[in-house]
């Protein structure tokens, strides 16, 4: 790592806006304006502030941190012995001239804030204080981190300190202690192995969520303090956070905790933004009424995942399949190397029959069917074995189409992930074609998919099936989850970027086929072994391992009854939604804000604009509803389903909605996601 670099992972470059706007936000609220002083301020706890924070931190907790799994990633850096004079120059270097500069140019009672806050800064990690390994006095030196700040910020730019808002200011302190909480939970297990004191490790995890709790809810109610029109709003935002203290008092675990945090760093950005638009109208800086600023952002929203949709659809094209035999027009169908089709089953017996039926009619010139039964009671493994025998006796006496018993499961491992590596393990064939039980493929469709993986020289190759929905019931309930993964994520990217860079690599479960050689280099299942999300970890992995990864359409080739009727939809729904969002609850957030504005603003503001007489948010939200209703004939269209399932809109959106919600709330519960029956492992931390 450059000097440059290990300096910059030194001062947290992810917490810089922690520290920065609450200065800027004080000084402006008195200023009106930005002075020299208050932009030198500004900088000062921009990067300076961390630097001295962070950086004192990892020189002295270095003996600890080589054992922590969260260090050396945007949460903490390590700061080896040979690196200690580095830091320590950097230090002086960056805060000790603007340190100086504040004390001749701000008024005295500001300069000695500034000063308190660097002070705080260095005793929470140095000795002989070192307040972060004394309980609870943690928590109150970690929060005044940012609370000073933002003293300073009012006193730089000349407010007495009898005008400063106790009220406001005392809320934020409450936030501040009740994240470090939130922080020092899921370190209790590597605190006490470190003989490290914390408030967590003096109280346990549970008590140490109620302390968040509380602090949350202070917050809330300082918030509110503030009255109309931005109190309710700024409580409203802020009162989200009451969800994480929440999870770990039902789940007081390591993963639990962990969840809780990273769902802390996910939520900081949202209450950033909301705050920062209520902040701005506060200063007069954005006028424009409530209503045409929500109509301008559900148009604009509503039209971004309508042009997701259509750029998908352009870039997962697939080129014509080659030739599926050796004597076929152009005599390329010996190209296709053997492949053998792995469906891991459990309890599937009602759906095998015209799964290995569509199998037994593919075109490809060298496939083999190895079904991996997972501890079926149903009889899912006699019922493959008999229809194999049927639908393809040759292969079937040659030992090439088998069914596999797949022994119990270890620790760890997620029953699906555990049936594929077990099945590879048996398989030897150049290819691998993972395929849900539930997946019904035309007779091309193997032939398809391999030919497409032969010709992008990718490594993997997932195709995307339309979702099945034959009755009204499940056109009623299933189309918003297609809708929420073709409209909200950019898989058009994955064309451009051949699958990289690794964030935003994907792959789609039923329909995935490998290059078994790449498999076992990229580590295969074996890599992601619990992971609710098996198909995304997996192409990640192959990402990581330096292989390509494409995502190529299947509507035409492939459908796939997930659930056995809309009801399943919404149960399944509500099982995987927040897990799919790697457990984070303020992705789950992002997720149902953008279904609201989405799918349901469009149906609600051309009859608010109507009633308030409001000709701006009457043509905005007709303007969104037909770009909403062009979406849902797309997306129709893509899934093979009639036009007029689009009429069952408001039922598809508020059962949808339903469903994110119990799944934020199972979440907080503690309550696992389930596959096949059966929860997943808890997650490595």
């Amino acid at each position: 790592m450059s000097t440059l670099r290990a300096v910059l992972a030194a001062s947290r470059p992810i917490s810089w806006v922690n520290t920065a706007l609450p200065f800027v936000v004080a000084a402006y609220e008195v200023e009106r304006g930005l002075t020299p002083l208050l932009i030198l301020g500004f900088l000062y706890f921009l990067v300076p502030f961390n630097l001295l924070m962070y950086g004192v931190n990892d020189v002295y907790d270095y003996a600890s941190d080589v054992a922590n799994p969260r260090k050396q990633s945007v949460e903490g850096a390590l700061v080896p012995p040979d690196r200690r004079r580095l830091v320590w120059t950097s230090i002086a270097i960056t805060n000790l001239p603007i340190l100086a500069a504040i004390a001749v140019l701000a008024p005295p009672a500001g300069t000695l804030a500034v000063i308190v806050a660097a002070v705080a800064a260095w005793v929470y990690s140095a000795p002989p204080l070192r307040t972060k390994e004394r309980p609870f006095l943690d928590s109150l030196t970690s929060s005044s981190h940012f609370v000073l700040p933002a003293i300073a910020g009012f006193l730089v730019a000349g407010l007495a300190p009898a005008g400063l808002p106790w009220m406001i200011l005392a809320g934020f302190f409450a936030w501040g202690v009740a994240s470090h909480a939130i922080g020092a939970i899921q370190d209790i297990a590597y605190d006490r192995a470190a003989g490290i004191g914390s408030i967590a490790t003096a109280i346990g995890a549970r008590p140490t969520a109620l302390v968040a709790l509380v602090g949350y809810g202070l917050a809330v109610v300082a918030a509110l303090s503030l009255g109309l029109p931005y109190g309710p709003a700024a409580a409203a935002v802020l009162a989200l956070f009451l969800l994480l203290p929440a999870a770990v008092l039902c789940s007081p675990t390591e993963a639990q905790a962990r969840r809780a945090w990273r769902s802390f760093l996910g939520l900081n950005p949202i209450a950033g933004f909301v705050l920062t638009l209520l902040l701005l109208r506060h200063w007069g800086l954005s006028t424009d009424p409530v209503g045409a600023v929500w109509t301008g952002a559900t148009v604009g929203v509503v039209a971004l995942v309508l042009v997701n949709l259509a750029l998908t659809e352009l870039m997962v094209r697939r080129r014509p399949p080659l030739p599926g035999t050796p004597d076929a027009p152009g005599g390329r169908g010996g190209r296709l190397p053997a492949l053998t089709v792995v469906v891991p089953v459990r309890d599937e017996a009602a759906r095998l029959p015209a799964l290995l039926a569509a199998l037994a009619a593919q075109d490809h010139p060298d496939l083999a069917i190895l079904v991996a039964d997972d501890e079926s009671s149903d009889g899912s493994a006699a019922l493959a074995a008999g229809e194999l025998a049927r639908l393809r006796p040759e292969a079937w006496a040659a030992g090439r189409d088998r069914v596999l018993a797949v022994p119990p499961k270890p620790s760890g491992w997620a029953g699906k992930s555990w049936a594929c590596d077990r099945a590879v393990a048996a398989a030897g064939t150049p290819h691998l074609l993972f395929l849900d039980a539930d997946t019904i493929l035309r007779p091309d469709a193997v032939r398809a998919l391999a030919s497409e993986l032969l010709r992008s020289g990718a490594a993997l190759v997932s195709g995307v099936s339309a979702y099945a929905m034959p009755t009204w019931r499940e056109r009623a309930l299933v189309p918003l989850l297609p809708a929420t993964l073709f409209g909200f994520l950019p898989l058009w990217m994955l064309r451009w970027t051949r699958g990289r860079p690794r964030a935003i690599a994907f792959a789609y479960g039923p329909l995935l086929l490998v290059d078994r050689a790449a498999y076992l280099r990229a580590g295969g299942h074996a890599a992601v072994p619990g992971t609710e999300r098996e198909d995304v970890e997996l192409a990640r992995t192959f990402v990581a391992a330096g292989e390509r990864v494409r995502l190529v359409r299947a509507a035409d080739i492939a459908t796939t009854r997930h659930y056995p009727d809309g009801t399943g939809a919404l149960r399944a729904w509500r099982r995987v939604f927040v897990a799919y969002g790697g457990g984070n609850l303020a992705v789950a957030v992002a997720g149902i804000a953008g279904a609201v504005v989405c799918w349901v603003l469009p149906l609600v503001l051309p009859i608010l604009g109507a009633v308030s007489r409001d000709t701006v948010v009457t043509t905005g939200g007709l303007a969104a509803l037909g770009l909403l209703a062009t979406f849902r004939a797309l997306l129709a269209w893509r899934e093979r389903q009639p036009l007029a399932s689009i009429l069952l809109h408001p039922v598809t959106a508020i059962a949808t909605l339903g469903a994110m919600l119990l799944s934020m709330l199972d979440a907080v519960r503690g309550r696992p996601a389930t596959w096949r029956g059966r929860p997943y492992e808890e997650p490595n931390p």
